[in-house]
């Protein structure tokens, strides 16, 4: 796995962060939704490209679990081009939204 250092930690004294690879992810994504890997592939790969694209554009993700990201510097065009992003939420658990209750039975006049 590629390591990374974690964004606002002194790059000395920080040990690395695991990245997490394409392959894994979908090995990961695979196993969770119990489906065959060259299937899930696909779908990944296009997610990936979509979230690329996305942010080359300048565009903001709001991607609950994942977190909100945005570009915050970018230079460059092509493959010399480099940005980045920051991303906030990430990991956050989002509570299900309690189910609402009817005032009135159904079929029962107000």
């Amino acid at each position: 796995m590629a390591a990374v250092i974690a964004a606002g930690t002194d790059a000395e004294t920080a040990g690395p962060v695991m990245g997490l690879k394409k392959k894994e992810l979908i090995e990961r994504v695979a196993e969770a939704v119990g489906g065959k890997k060259k299937d899930v592939k696909e779908i990944v790969e296009a997610t990936l490209a979509a979230l690329g694209e996305a942010l080359q554009k300048g565009e903001a993700l709001h991607l609950p679990p994942f977190g909100h990201a945005k570009v915050s510097r970018s230079k460059g065009e092509g493959k010399d081009s480099s940005m980045t992003v920051k991303l906030r939420g990430a990991g956050e658990k989002v509570a299900p939204r309690p189910k609402k209750e009817a005032l009135a039975e159904a079929g029962e006049d107000s």
